[in-house]
């Protein structure tokens, strides 16, 4: 088995794809795999994940005409050949921090189900940092009663738990959304334990708020964004910012004080944050 696998559901983004699939390949932790799971993708879609398997043994394409809603049955299929120990997420517009995968394996070392701090880039390029731990019990209550709190890309399980569920990832009712739907069906298991890194290492970029933008323009937002995510100096600067946003939000959830006091650890060195290095 591999450390970890990388799942990255794919339809019509080949512009952003490569910077997705980019910042899995430059993880710290390089035993991975990571499975690109073509949703009844166009063309340049399939030829770019088709070269990026030739490029790199890690990659794999699975090609699939388009499944029902957001094609969660084709990512069931595709972790039934998994070969990770644990179960990323990406979707093929966001980006990951260097150390994402390494600090979510450390956090499942105790737990099923861990996740990143949540950070979204807006389109303006301010960052928007949501306080959330599933490891709460308030926080899971919250998923429980249908907020998702945790985007896909922030997310990760062990592949033994994910093979313990009823069901996996299975068609979403219509006005659900897909992401909560899934976490729901694991936080649902009274045997899963959850936790955080407590660490914004995931940079969501949510399509809905670029309505309009076009592939070219998508492409140089994370261009911009992985030459940030490359230098040490921006990830320290980044895990201050974001810690005191969060010191700021924390006080307002009660029972969140734990989180605040994990953070704390790495806003002084953007360093390990609960179960981190």
């Amino acid at each position: 088995m591999t450390r970890a696998t990388v799942l990255v559901p794919t339809h019509d983004h080949a512009a952003t794809l490569p910077w997705a699939v980019g910042s899995a390949l430059a993880q710290t932790v390089e035993d991975l795999e990571v499975l690109v799971v073509g949703d009844g993708a166009p063309q340049a879609t399939q030829t770019w994940a088709e070269r990026a398997a030739e490029a790199d043994p890690r990659v794999r394409y699975l090609p699939h005409a388009k499944g029902p809603r957001h094609g969660e049955v084709l990512r069931h299929a595709a972790l039934q050949g998994a070969r990770g120990e644990a179960v990323f997420y990406l979707s093929d517009d966001d980006l990951w921090l260097p150390d994402h995968v390494e600090r979510l394996l450390a956090a499942l070392r105790r737990a099923e189900f861990a996740h990143a701090l949540p950070a979204a880039v807006r389109p303006d390029g301010s960052l928007h940092a949501w306080p959330a731990d599933l490891a709460l019990p308030r926080d899971r209550a919250r998923v429980l009663e249908g907020e998702t709190l945790v985007p896909l890309s922030c997310a990760s399980h062990t592949l033994a738990a994910y093979r313990r569920l009823p069901f996996g990832w299975r068609t979403t009712p219509d006005g659900c959304p897909t992401d909560g739907h899934m976490w729901r069906q694991f936080l649902e298991q009274p045997w899963v334990r959850a936790a955080s890194s407590a660490a914004p290492t995931c940079l969501h970029f949510a399509s809905p708020e670029r309505p309009g933008w076009s592939g070219e323009r998508r492409a140089g937002e994370l261009a911009a964004w992985t030459e940030r995510t490359r230098d040490a100096r921006w990830r320290r600067k980044h895990f201050r910012r974001v810690g005191r946003w969060t010191r700021t939000a924390i006080p307002r959830a009660p029972g969140a004080v734990s989180l605040w006091g994990r953070v704390r650890r790495w806003v002084g060195g953007g360093r390990a944050g609960p179960g981190g290095r």
